[in-house]
């Protein structure tokens, strides 16, 4: 007599693979259900809860926040600061010098909206410059926008543009080589600024304004590594460069030699034990004036092309290295301390007025006696 199989269930004999793969299943599924049940009570307990839990006071205030943030929120716009064609003239001063000097295309002034220029508004010194500037851009045919002032102060970046921005063609400059020969027939000493790699616009729009007022008959600049002759350099020349008569050389020890050769004397300032005090350098001849970056000075090669190295003496306080023991010990504490020379533009603005600043008044005086004498 053949007996039954010992795993038969329901009728179906199943093999010992099959058995085992169930009652895995089983297992698994007794657990899920466990862990079901025990999300069905973490989740019921959750949900009586909610109202004690939205009454907490962190969030209530998370809620107020949200909702808050829901309502400011507006849908992005487009930018209304103005872009510009070329590039922003800002202030009084440079935008009248640009428009008087017609060296540049014009696209469109900006205005400030809203900006009083009535005669009862004592803070707007520049009132009658404004006004002549309004009149100018109008006369030349320029576009005038009015904006607001956070746009005005986006396209200055932030600087003080006093309600005026000229969208302006960048300054162009001429090549040199170098200087004409000296014409002994010359009645007034000319003197040329050569800059060699003035990289800080403030300073450079500093020198220049000095170049202008004491006469000077241009400036050069070197071709690479100097700063650009953006808005922030005419800003810091009051406009005067605008007017300036402005010259780039690639090459300014050939530029310093070549000009020597024609009969130029060139000076350079320097803090070297090998330079000249100011006052022994006779002032009249052609002269040009060379000036470094702050910091570094004048490159080695630029201050062997000059023909003569000047310095201005000082006067420095002897309590100022108190304490200070041997000699080498004091050169570093004045070279740390940043006071054995004075800032480039201040000391531009010395040397212009010894070498042709007081020679310019005195021509002036002997012209005002001669004139009366002739009266």
């Amino acid at each position: 007599m053949v007996g039954k199989p010992k795993n038969y269930q329901n009728g179906h004999a199943k093999s010992n693979g099959n058995v085992k793969e169930e009652e895995e299943e089983a297992e698994v599924e007794d657990v899920a259900v466990v862990e079901e049940h025990r999300w069905d009570r973490k989740k019921n307990r959750f949900r009586g809860d909610r109202k004690a839990w939205s009454e907490k006071p962190e969030f209530r205030s998370w809620n107020k926040q949200e909702n808050m943030e829901r309502r400011t929120w507006k849908e992005p716009t487009e930018s209304t600061v103005p872009k510009m064609v070329g590039e922003g003239l800002y202030g009084v001063g440079p935008v009248l010098a640009a428009l008087s000097a017609g060296r540049r295309e014009f696209y469109a002034l900006y205005v400030q909206e809203g900006l009083s220029l009535s005669s009862n508004n004592r803070k707007r010194k520049d009132k009658k410059g404004f006004e002549k500037v309004l009149k100018m851009a109008e006369n030349i045919g320029i576009s005038i926008k009015e904006t607001s002032k956070h746009d005005l102060n986006m396209v200055a970046d932030n600087r003080p543009h006093q309600g005026l921005v000229l969208d302006a063609s960048p300054l162009e400059m001429v090549k040199i080589k170098e200087l004409d020969p000296v014409s002994i027939e010359e009645d007034q000493p000319s003197l040329w600024v050569a800059l060699d790699e003035v990289t800080d616009p403030q300073n450079m729009g500093a020198i220049i304004r000095s170049a202008y007022f004491f006469g000077a008959s241009g400036v050069v600049l070197c071709a690479k590594n100097s700063a650009p002759l953006s808005g922030v350099v005419s800003k810091a020349s009051a406009g005067s460069l605008e007017l300036m008569e402005l010259r780039y050389c690639n090459n300014m020890m050939q530029f310093l030699i070549s000009s020597a050769e024609n009969g130029w004397r060139v000076l350079g300032g320097s803090v070297s034990s090998k330079a000249i005090a100011l006052n022994e350098i006779p002032p009249g001849p052609p002269t040009i004036l060379v000036l470094g970056s702050e910091g570094t000075g004048l490159r080695p090669l630029v201050e062997r092309s000059c023909t003569h190295l000047v310095k201005i003496p000082g006067n420095i306080p002897v309590d100022v290295t108190a304490g200070v023991d041997d000699m080498a010990s004091d050169e570093q504490f004045r070279s740390f301390m940043a006071v054995e020379s004075l800032n480039v533009s201040v000391a531009a603005g010395v040397l212009l007025h010894y070498l042709i600043g007081h020679q310019s008044n005195d021509n002036r005086h002997i012209a005002d006696i001669s004139t009366s004498t002739h009266d």
